[in-house]
């Protein structure tokens, strides 16, 4: 999802920084955000919630505070998933637009790839109405 997610923001001119961050240098995450104007959380469910080091990587945004303007959440989940509400619950100290979910149960199907690219358009229309490179 997070690959198709890429290509569909590339494929409207949205500039994009991806994080694995089973493996991310946290520092060049922080210093990625300072100047984002959009972050999308990518995420499989782990015991209900977000996966350990998606929950880490949230906390930290939200003690960094970058100037984001827009945070959606993408993942997957397999029996049930409280993960969107729970990152959503980790992040407020950001003052930003959420937008929706694309949230899968299991592998994606037909109707996520196209809330991906639905999820891709809003992006780059918001970037495109505030002038965001």
């Amino acid at each position: 999802m997070v690959d198709y997610l890429v290509g569909a923001l590339a494929d409207r001119s949205v500039t994009v920084k991806q994080f694995n961050l089973s493996v991310v240098d946290i520092g060049k995450l922080a210093m990625a955000l300072v100047d984002a104007a959009t972050m999308v959380i990518g995420t499989p469910t782990v015991l209900v919630g977000p996966h350990p080091n998606v929950a880490y990587a949230a906390f930290l945004v939200n003690a960094l505070r970058p100037k984001l303007q827009f945070v959606s959440i993408i993942g997957s989940y397999g029996w049930g998933s409280k993960a969107v509400e729970q990152l959503r619950g980790m992040i407020p100290n950001l003052k930003v637009e959420v937008l929706d979910s694309v949230i899968s149960k299991g592998f994606p199907k037909e109707a996520d790839f196209k809330a991906l690219d639905n999820l891709a358009e809003a992006i780059a229309q918001k970037h495109k109405a505030y002038n965001f490179v």
